[in-house]
Order: structure tokens, then C-alpha cells, then sequence
């Protein structure tokens, strides 16, 4: 473990002994544990979304943030809504950045499709700003940006017939994510701007259900030009001790899955009313509690204080985690322990039933021919270097491996130079790619 981990660690651990048993958020007690629970698993959203930054409001009974419009028309760019239902139901929002006030010329009439990992949404890659974001990068160099959500995210809670107080609601995980909601969203993008293909950025899970896709779907591989993955995660060869740590607690609670069955637990961390309050509350600047908001970050995906603009932690998690399915987080789980990159297993009778065989499916990334490109931290708790390279090794067509030394996960989203130091180059890179066309 690495001294700023180390850091991190008894930061966290110190924190959690010196605060009192209960906190004091805008006039009202509430219990440290019951928090954390709440914060994992709320019952009920009350998101509120508003379009104008002057309707922003924190207080225990008016809770609102900013959608997907209002945090790119605050910079001057205009956006549309799209909308989507899979073949299973569920109605997908994809939204795209339509004008940029830098740009003042002919657009390229390239796409790019920006797809976010576990808990993300479409907001993910509009979080800091004009000049930072990727989305705001490209569509100032005239490109024509669709940004995905999916499945059980703040914008896809949503089916034909399904709530999603339902379990059956909540029945996926990134394997359904890959081979329905993503090729049902190219499909869209491409068919929309009458394209044949088009280039993909993908972070983290977002990468996951690309690999998925093209493996499962190989006729796939001819619509993506080029595929940039940042921080990918498909083969767990190795976890972090951190991680490790973590799982290794997680399975000593017997019988988990049939207990959060039975509390009705299936979905975790998704983006509610109380949620942006406590992260507007605690992580904000001159707080004493930021500094488990900063240890939080650090423990999860690694350590950069170089790289991480704590003043930005109230509009992160304004907008971030977004939510998932648990079952998403036991399919990760499954693929640590058999150290495979495979669909997930519902056991004997249930991978019958679902694959028409006993065993998961096993993604061969070795079928993905369409060019890749990868940019990987060397911080990363989640994507070691090591699997990146067991990824390397087996996908046939990578035109770039580049290594981010002091990157962790979240910094190719947050960190304070991620335009300079990697969005740059990838736009670089579709600018030669589109350039050979």
C-alpha cells in the first residue's frame, strides 16, 4: 500500500472515531450508521431536477439539481433529449450536445459516443465545465457529441411495465447492459445521423459493456471507428489489498445476496434528494467532514492529491453515484473469484435458462477487431496495471496503450488536468483516424 493510501486510510479511520455518534445537518440529528445506510440503499429518490442554476436549492424539503440541459446551456451550448425502449422494456435516455459557442464553422458531422461506468450517467461528462470536459472538447472542434445512460441510471428508471419498486426491475447487470442497452443506442445514433459507424469513449463499466458487446456481437465491430477506452476493466487477474480487503468483507456476511433479497435491496447508490444534500453538506469546502469525502475517494479508486479540486465535491455528488443494480456489483464480484471475463452465473438450471448451456457465457475479447486505444492510471485501485495488460495481450487490433502515471479511476472524469494530459490526445487520435477515412 502506498503512503498516500496509508494516509487516506487512517484519515478515514480517525475521522469516523472522533465524530460524535450522531450528526447535525441543517438543524436535525441523524445517526452516523443509519446514514451510511441510507446514503447505500434509499428507499426513494425525490430527485428534482431544474434547468436554471439560480433554482438550485439545499434544504432539508427542497432538494434540486441541475439536469443534463442546464449544466451545458450555463456554458452556452445547446443540447437535445433522446429517447430509446430495448427490446426488454426499458426506456433509455441518450442526450447530445447539438452547438458549441466555440465553434462557429461547418460541423464534421463525426459522432462520437460517450459511454460512463458503474453508477455514471450522461452528467459524468459534463462535471467541471467549459474547456475541461471531454464533451465540451469535442463538440468545440465541431463533433457531433451522443452521450449514453442506461439501464437502472437517474435518467433510465423506466419500463413499459416494470417499476422500479419491482425486483424484476432490477434483474440485469453490465451483461445486459452490453449486448441490449448499448447496440440499441448506436443503432439510434447512427441511424439518427444517417452514419455508419462512429467513434466511442468509454470509462470503466463503460468500456466493460463495449467488450461485451463486440464479442458477443461481433458484426458490431464495424461501427465503431474507434473505440477509446480509459481505465477499462474485463479481465480481474489481480485486485488491489484495499479491494481485497473490502471483498473479503463483503463475503463473510453469510447468505448476503438472499438477505438484501429479502430487505427488498436491489439497487445501490442511486443519485436522491438527501444524498446531494449530505454531499453539498459534508464534502464541501471548510468543513470538517470533507476530509472523509477526500479519504472516501482515495480508498475507492486511489490516491492524487495533485489531481483532485476538492472545492468540486458538492457538484460531483450533485450528479454522482447515479445508481445501479446489485446485481451489476455480484456480476463483478463473480468475475474476481473465477478470475474470468464472462456473463453472470445464475447457476446450473438459471445459466440454462438464460444462455442455453450450464455454464456463463465467456466474452472472447479476441473477436473485437475494431481498433482500440487505452489510457490507463498508474494509481488505479480498480484497474491495475496488470489487468490492463491481460487485456492488451488478448485484444487483437490496439493501435495505443498509453499509461497516466500518477492517474487514479476517477481522475480521467475529475483530475484538474485530464484535458491537457488525456483528452487531448484522444482527440488527436479521431482527428488521424478521420483524417485516413
Amino acid at each position: 500500500m502506498t503512503m498516500g493510501m496509508k494516509l487516506a486510510s487512517f484519515v478515514f479511520m480517525l475521522t469516523i472515531v472522533l465524530l460524535e455518534p450522531k450528526l447535525n445537518v441543517h438543524g436535525q440529528s441523524i445517526s452516523i450508521p443509519k446514514l451510511i445506510l441510507n446514503y447505500m440503499f434509499p428507499k426513494d429518490p425525490h430527485i428534482v431536477r431544474v434547468r436554471k442554476p439560480e433554482d438550485i436549492r439545499t434544504t432539508i424539503n427542497n432538494v434540486t439539481t441541475l439536469n443534463f440541459f442546464g449544466m451545458v446551456e450555463k456554458y452556452g451550448y445547446t443540447a437535445e433529449e433522446h429517447y430509446v425502449t430495448t427490446e426488454d422494456g426499458y426506456n433509455l435516455v441518450i442526450h447530445r450536445i447539438t452547438g458549441s459557442p466555440l465553434f462557429k464553422g461547418q460541423q464534421t458531422g463525426k459522432v462520437v459516443f460517450l459511454q460512463t461506468g458503474l453508477f455514471g450517467t450522461s452528467d459524468c461528462w459534463v462535471l467541471i465545465g467549459a474547456g475541461k470536459d471531454l464533451a465540451f472538447l469535442l463538440a468545440d472542434k465541431g463533433y457531433d457529441v451522443w452521450l449514453g445512460n442506461v439501464r437502472g441510471s437517474s435518467y433510465c428508471r423506466s419500463h413499459v411495465k416494470l417499476s422500479p419498486r419491482n425486483k424484476e426491475f432490477w434483474q440485469f447487470s453490465y451483461h445486459e447492459v452490453g449486448i441490449i442497452d448499448l447496440p440499441a443506442m448506436i443503432d439510434y445514433v447512427l441511424d439518427y445521423t444517417k452514419q455508419k459507424n462512429l467513434h466511442f469513449v468509454g470509462i470503466s463499466m463503460g468500456t466493460t459493456v463495449l467488450f461485451t458487446l463486440l464479442s458477443i456481437k461481433p458484426e458490431y465491430n464495424a461501427k465503431i471507428k474507434l473505440a477509446v477506452c480509459l481505465a477499462p476493466i474485463a479481465f480481474w487477474t489481480e485486485v488491489s489489498p484495499m479491494m481485497q480487503s473490502g471483498i473479503n468483507m463483503v463475503r463473510s456476511i453469510t447468505n448476503l445476496q438472499e438477505i438484501l433479497d429479502f430487505t427488498e435491496i436491489f439497487e445501490v447508490l442511486p443519485l436522491t434528494s438527501t444524498n446531494i444534500m449530505l454531499g453539498r453538506t459534508l464534502c464541501a469546502d471548510n468543513t470538517i467532514t470533507q476530509v472523509i469525502c477526500v479519504a472516501s475517494v482515495f480508498l475507492a479508486s486511489g490516491a492524487n492529491p495533485s489531481q483532485l479540486n476538492t472545492t468540486l465535491f458538492p457538484e460531483i455528488l450533485s450528479n454522482y453515484p447515479a445508481g445501479s443494480s446489485v446485481q451489476t456489483l455480484f456480476h463483478y464480484n463473480q468475475n474476481i473469484i473465477t478470475k474470468k471475463f464472462q456473463a453472470y452465473d445464475y447457476g446450473y438450471i438459471g445459466n440454462y435458462k438464460h444462455y442455453k448451456q450450464a455454464t456463463p457465457i465467456t466474452y472472447d475479447v479476441e473477436k473485437i477487431t475494431a481498433p482500440v486505444a487505452i489510457f490507463y492510471g498508474g494509481n488505479d485501485l480498480l484497474a491495475l496495471k496488470s489487468t490492463v495488460f491481460e487485456l492488451y495481450k488478448r485484444l487483437p487490433n490496439v493501435v495505443l496503450l498509453e499509461e497516466q502515471k500518477s492517474f487514479t479511476h476517477l481522475d480521467f472524469i475529475i483530475a484538474i488536468n485530464v484535458n491537457t494530459l488525456v483528452y487531448s490526445r484522444v482527440i488527436e487520435l479521431f482527428q488521424e483516424f478521420d483524417n485516413k477515412a
